[in-house]
């Protein structure tokens, strides 16, 4: 299960394991604080580590093949990373794209794994395509603000969430992309996403950690402020419970 309101942190490779770990411990703290589940997408190699601290934050892996169990070699595979205790596995990331059908797959094999998805689309259509695969979180991501510090409104959040609620009303809507700073979070989540999160906003920052425990902060200030009779963290169901 993932919890509403979330926050997603995608470390990619920039930091080690020591790193990563403090950072973790610090999101699991901000997500008790703050009533907000903290997903943490790490590289396959630091899944168990961080897995293993048992911080309360989701670990999620940053991709997977489509390979299942076999005489492969050097494929992960979806067994092997819920064996190392991910929670989930973000796919069709921009820098890791797969087509419709390969995603449609990967979807289905790490749903078979019980493993958690995050599908990432950059297009208003591929959004509403990819909802209608079933993951458990759609991720709309513009590919012009990925990497930016995109402080302008985001209109189409209550349009492309509405629509995706029409399509699949299980699926949790995730808007980000040039998430540089608590107020964008809190905007984002205000507008009626389900979520968001940030790679720069945090690690970037003078002091990564306190930066997390601000977003985290901010995005359950900006679910209040949707949700001003629901001061609970919900929970968005697996898709095949």
């Amino acid at each position: 299960m993932i919890g509403r309101p979330f926050f997603e942190i995608g470390p990619k490779n920039l930091l080690r394991r020591a790193q990563l770990e403090q950072l973790a411990r610090a999101a699991g703290e901000a997500s008790r604080d703050h009533g907000v589940t903290v997903i943490l997408t790490v590289p396959t190699a630091m899944i168990a580590p961080v897995a293993d601290l048992r911080t309360g934050v989701r670990v999620f892996a940053q991709g997977m093949d489509l390979v299942g169990l076999g005489t492969s070699v050097g494929r992960v595979t979806a067994e092997s990373l819920a064996d190392a205790g991910a929670d989930g596995v973000m796919l069709n990331h921009d820098s890791n794209p797969l087509s419709p059908e390969e995603l449609r797959e990967a979807i289905e094999r790490a749903a078979g794994a019980g493993l958690d998805t995050i599908a990432c689309a950059g297009t208003e259509s591929d959004a509403l395509g990819f909802t209608a695969m079933h993951p458990t979180v759609l991720l709309f991501e513009p590919p012009e603000l990925i990497g930016t510090s995109a402080d302008g409104g985001r209109p189409w959040i209550a349009r492309i969430t509405a629509a995706m609620r029409r399509v699949d009303p299980a699926v949790a809507a995730m808007h980000a992309g040039g998430v540089g700073s608590p107020a964008v979070a809190r905007q984002i989540i205000a507008a009626g996403a389900d979520g968001t999160g940030s790679t720069s906003g945090v690690l970037r920052a003078a002091d990564p950690v306190a930066a997390a425990h601000a977003f985290v902060e901010a995005t359950r200030a900006g679910w209040d402020l949707a949700h001003p009779s629901v001061r609970t963290n919900t929970t968005i169901k697996e898709k095949n419970q």
